[in-house]
């Protein structure tokens, strides 16, 4: 499929080989994948709590990319961006929505920051769903030219199920990679250029690799990374994070 590609190591260095992210968003993209993980830590004994591959670095590359104006769909999958956004979760009890559902409530939400014509996006953060219904939500995003980033867990089972949508995957572990590609795709949507599906994959090789080591090594090679710097963000968000997850738990 002509739309339809996957981003690397050495597309992600940025064009000539040269970094377009500034030190002072490398360093946000740190902060927040460290409370991601320190949260993950947290909640991952939850039963409720899902644990899919692309959850921290996937939600930190995307919400570095976000205005206060736009909408993040609440599902599962959504959970650590809701926090990133609001400081607090969402009640564990909460009857959740299909996944249809949570692709179609996004495209509305995109439906309307288009007629607002305010420049905001919508963004979902979701799993594959049921064919002829993704293709049809997507086929209406696209030809609306919708402000909207589909976030999905994996590579598709079926190349025609997104139709005119252009899927970008990437490597679900690696925050930089899916801030350049998240980045992209919104300014994209902001100007009008309509939606993007983006697959956070298990890259080959790097199935089991961690997110946040993984961005310690590129933001050391850069000189950008202490230590002692991790350990007193440590400090600084333990106890908000303590209180967050158990806030959750008694809903």
């Amino acid at each position: 499929m002509k739309n339809k590609k996957t981003i690397g190591a050495a597309q992600v260095a940025g064009r000539n080989g040269f970094s377009l992210i500034s030190s002072e968003k490398f360093r946000e993209l740190y902060i927040n994948l460290l409370q991601c993980t320190m949260l993950d830590e947290r909640l991952r004994i939850e039963p409720w709590y899902e644990q899919w591959p692309g959850r921290k670095a996937s939600t930190t590359g995307v919400a570095a990319c976000l205005h206060s104006g736009d909408s993040v769909m609440s599902t599962p999958r959504g959970l650590l961006a809701h926090y990133l956004r609001t400081g607090s979760l969402r009640p564990a009890c909460e009857p959740e929505p299909t996944t249809i559902a949570q692709l179609a409530t996004a495209t509305g939400d995109a439906l309307r920051h288009k007629l607002e014509k305010q420049g905001n996006i919508a963004v979902v953060f979701a799993a594959s769903g049921e064919s002829a219904q993704m293709r049809e939500i997507f086929t209406t995003a696209a030809s609306q030219s919708l402000p909207v980033l589909y976030v999905l867990e994996g590579r598709a089972a079926l190349a025609d199920v997104f139709e005119d949508v252009p899927v970008i995957g990437v490597d679900g572990a690696d925050a930089v990679a899916v801030y350049r590609v998240a980045h992209e795709s919104i300014r994209r949507a902001r100007e009008g250029g309509g939606p993007t599906i983006m697959e956070c994959i298990a890259w080959p090789g790097n199935a089991q690799q961690d997110p946040l080591a993984k961005l310690e090594d590129y933001l050391t090679g850069k000189d950008l990374f202490r230590r002692h710097w991790k350990q007193q963000l440590r400090e600084k968000y333990s106890l908000e994070l303590d209180k967050a997850a158990a806030a959750v738990r008694l809903n």
